[in-house]
């Protein structure tokens, strides 16, 4: 659908799609910036940044295939990553905050730790090594990410050559095979109450906490996990420890209702009638 927006003339994005409308902006300012690396007259060339090269010019001088140096198709690769590097790390940091401040007890133990290690506002901030090492804040890092889930839809693998064994069944070559995290991290047989912002349920984090990581599957797992996990993971942590210890007290919720805009990460679609599954031979 959204390469079908972008066909959308300026002014209806403006009126109608306002949300769109500095999507588009952002598209136009890409392809403009690739055309001009390919054409060599680039305003913000790699000379002003001192030598270092571009994302655009570092995959314009690979040896990629033609196909994968197009404008259309690096523009899309812009779009993943600012999607990747901005959504994947604000939605569970607003997420996060949101439930932090609907619990005075959560919010209590934070501002209390945060303090403990940080007295004054105006010292220099944590390391992320000193945060780390920070129990609680920890522990709400674990929760906002198994609470906000990332990518909630299915990602599919598929095994091409061989056949996978299941228990008793047997998955023929080619079978997508998948599970959506919501399946996980909603799962009260792991996680009971599961739509309950505990904490707790985290501590001690060497012990429980390490037993429970194993079904968090927020960045997924394998070898099509996101790159950008330890850094998604820092900026929570740093983020979360920035604004509380200097406005958690101060800070309060405001025309926020949980069922419209915290629980709507939760909604997961499904067909009216299950979906027709291929025969599994034992």
């Amino acid at each position: 659908m959204f390469p079908l927006m972008l066909t959308f003339p300026e002014w209806f994005v403006d009126r109608y799609l306002p949300d769109l409308s500095v999507t588009c902006e952002w598209h136009c300012e890409w392809q403009k910036q690739i055309q001009d690396v390919k054409a060599g007259d680039d305003n913000n060339s790699r000379a002003k940044r001192g030598g270092r090269a571009s994302i655009f010019e570092t995959l314009l001088d690979s040896d990629l295939p033609p196909f994968d140096k197009s404008v259309d198709l690096l523009v899309e690769d812009a779009q993943t990553m600012v999607g990747a590097g901005s959504i994947t790390t604000s939605f569970p940091f607003t997420l996060g905050t949101y439930y932090i401040l609907s619990d005075a007890s959560v919010l209590e133990k934070l501002t209390k730790e945060l303090e403990t290690a940080l007295p004054s506002t105006e010292s220099k901030p944590l390391s992320l090594v000193k945060l780390e090492k920070l129990p609680y804040l920890g522990a709400i890092r674990l929760e906002i990410l198994r609470i906000s889930y990332g990518v909630s839809h299915r990602l599919q693998r598929v095994c091409p050559n061989q056949a996978i064994q299941y228990y008793d069944y047997t998955l023929p070559p080619g079978t997508p095979i998948s599970m959506s995290t919501p399946l996980i991290h909603d799962n009260p047989a792991i996680f009971p109450e599961p739509r309950t912002f505990k904490p707790e349920r985290w501590l001690p984090l060497e012990t429980t906490g390490a037993q429970l990581q194993k079904y968090l599957v927020a960045f997924s797992r394998g070898s099509r996990q996101y790159l950008g996990m330890n850094l998604g993971s820092a900026e929570i942590l740093m983020g979360i420890a920035g604004v509380f210890r200097r406005f958690g007290r101060r800070m309060e919720i405001v025309d926020t209702i949980k069922e419209r805009d915290a629980l709507r990460s939760s909604i997961v679609f499904r067909p009216l009638q299950p979906c027709p599954r291929p025969p599994l031979s034992p």
